[in-house]
């Protein structure tokens, strides 16, 4: 019962009761303790469930329940096992023979498409990756290693790259010049979105996926943003986009990022690129550090210069909630606003009341890196921090990185699809 027992094992782990998850797969406990003891079966849409409840690889938990599966059939057979599995193999086709995606990651940060895709359970391999600014490099060797730094985009000699299937990249929105004898015709030579272009131009990559602020496709930006996907279309790509939030994927943070998907030739009639909504389980109190540092707590002056700059009532709270300073509002929605870099300084957490005294604080870097989708608690620090890097440095990777949680439900939904 191997995947009874996994299923035990993370939900003691995570001190959640029974009637939590039988909640979550819409059964009753009795039911759900049938599950735990192996005697009742799961089904497969349930286990992408419990992975999300449990903060656990889909994938993983999927292996053992297949595992489950295969022992109960040949149960007594073990002696033609091994053949059984060749047949199997030999027998799947395709799916038997998925390749390994390889992978070139642009404008890398801390690595949000190497996590995504780790989330996703899709084989892949690395084979390079391009970040100039020294301090993401740093955090990105150390948790990567053995994948090659190409540097600065704009000096890449497209021709020396390795053969790559997925181009990934968040990259910075630059204004284009205007050209030629019609007013409006966008230029993109010397833009970093020009380097794109040069690359997967050249390269022809099979996928590429993009990531902006969702303000590129405003009305300011338009001429820029449609600049952006008919080049895309120019060198041979079908090309989809929307403005997905975290908070519609099981973070809470309202986080609009707009994202570009590019398939070299058709994509099928019935593609989509969102993945479809999920309701919110957790609150900002859940992603929060049990025993937060009090270096970060903010002194009584500080907090009267809150209440005075922004006219704001005492924070009187039941719940640990955010305090949006650029919006001088404080949160009752349960989400935290945009995780942005430290020296944006628009985020505060309030705390109740404690021995007649405001609590008011900044975020953890671990909390930081949580809601950026990241599994952080006493067992478990998905990412890890270089001890040379300090919160300025850490938390500004965070502000500018990837959802990793949703970019992993993003790849999941793309390559499904095709």
């Amino acid at each position: 019962m191997l995947f009874a027992d996994k299923i035990r094992s993370l939900r003691e782990e995570k001190k959640m009761l029974q009637r939590e998850l039988a909640a979550a797969l819409s059964v009753d406990t009795p039911m759900y303790s049938r599950i735990e003891r192996g005697e009742r079966p799961i089904k497969r849409e349930q286990i992408k469930i419990l992975a999300d409840i449990l903060c656990t690889d889909e994938s993983e938990l999927l292996k053992l329940w297949l595992a489950d599966q295969v022992s109960a059939l040949l149960n007594g057979e073990e002696d033609i096992i091994n053949e059984v599995l060749d047949i199997a193999k030999s027998g799947m086709g395709n799916m038997g023979k998925k390749k390994t995606i390889k992978v070139f990651e642009a404008f890398a940060g801390y690595g949000g498409a190497s996590y995504g895709l780790k989330r996703a359970g899709i084989k892949h391999k690395v084979i390079g990756y391009s970040e100039f600014d020294p301090d993401a490099v740093e955090l990105y060797d150390y948790n990567f290693p053995d994948v090659k730094n190409w540097g600065d985009i704009t000096l890449i000699d497209e021709r020396k790259l390795p053969d790559f299937d997925l181009f990934t990249g968040g990259f910075p929105c630059q204004p284009f010049s205007t050209v030629g004898k019609m007013l409006g015709e966008l230029d993109i030579r010397g833009t970093l979105f020009g380097d794109i272009i040069r690359i997967c131009e050249y390269k022809q990559p099979q996928y590429i996926l993009l990531e902006n602020v969702k303000g590129l496709k405003g009305a300011k930006h338009r001429p820029t943003f449609e600049k952006i996907l008919s080049e895309l279309r120019r060198i041979g790509y079908d090309v989809r986009y929307e403005v997905l939030n975290s908070k519609d994927y099981g973070i809470p943070q309202t986080r609009e990022r707009l994202w570009i998907f590019g398939y070299l030739g058709q994509l099928p009639e019935t593609f989509s690129l969102a993945p479809e909504k999920e309701e919110l389980k957790y609150r900002l109190k859940d992603f929060l550090d049990t025993k937060p540092d009090e270096e970060l707590y903010r002194s009584e002056a500080q907090i009267d210069r809150l209440h005075v700059v922004h006219n704001v009532d005492k924070f009187d709270v039941e719940e640990s909630l955010c305090f949006d300073i650029y919006n001088k509002k404080l949160r009752l929605d349960g989400l935290c606003m945009t995780v942005t870099p430290p020296e944006h300084n628009v985020i505060r957490i309030v705390e109740p009341i404690k021995e007649g005294k405001e609590r008011v604080r900044k975020l953890s870097l671990n909390e930081h890196f949580r809601l950026m989708g990241f599994q952080i608690d006493d067992k478990v620090q998905e990412i890890k921090f270089p001890p040379t890097q300090n919160y300025t440095k850490l938390g500004r990777r965070a502000g500018n990185g990837w959802d990793v949680n949703l970019v992993g439900k993003l790849f999941n939904h793309i390559f499904k699809q095709l």
